[in-house]
């Protein structure tokens, strides 16, 4: 395919311009078109307004096409960025590792699905069922987990750091 490819671009290219003058080459002036010196064009005087219309509409046209097709339209300005970044943390004596995301209501920061993990296991981290380790035997599987409490803590944490930022 990648053979074939180069001669239907060709044969696709011969084709349109086998178009283009059926349809338009009749209503053209060649002999104007011919005509026309290279030359003449690098010997004009351009002037200096014209030349900074150009690069201004240049840059004009330039943004308004960065602005429609950039694909990382940013939701958050820099600041909540950096305060998204903050998404876990991990209790070091219970062994538990916990997960949120966090968005914001105006300019108030919350988390969201507020996830543990029991970490006290070999391998990845597992995940908390039923606000509980699902691993028998275990410490933290004895313990329930007390999650509007945590919650209420990690917002607090985050309130203040979203303070300290601004």
């Amino acid at each position: 395919m990648k053979k074939v490819l180069p001669f239907l671009a060709v044969a696709f290219s011969g084709f349109l311009v086998y178009l283009f003058d059926k349809l338009w080459g009749a209503s053209i002036k060649w002999d104007e078109v011919k005509s026309v010196k290279v030359g003449e064009f690098l010997t004009k005087e351009i002037e200096v307004y014209q030349i900074l219309f150009f690069l201004g509409f240049a840059s004009l046209i330039y943004l308004i096409g960065r602005r429609l097709f950039n694909k990382n339209n940013e939701f958050y300005n820099k600041k909540q960025r950096k305060l998204r970044e903050f998404n876990k943390t991990e209790i070091t004596d219970a062994s538990i590792l916990l997960r949120w995301g966090v968005f914001f209501d105006f300019d108030t920061p919350f988390i969201s699905d507020l996830t543990p993990y029991c970490t006290k296991h070999d391998g990845a981290p597992i995940r908390f069922v039923h606000d509980r380790c699902p691993m028998q035997g275990c410490e933290n599987s004895k313990i329930q987990f007390n999650e509007y409490g945590m919650k209420n803590l990690i917002e607090s944490d985050l309130i203040d750091k979203w303070e300290k930022l601004k």
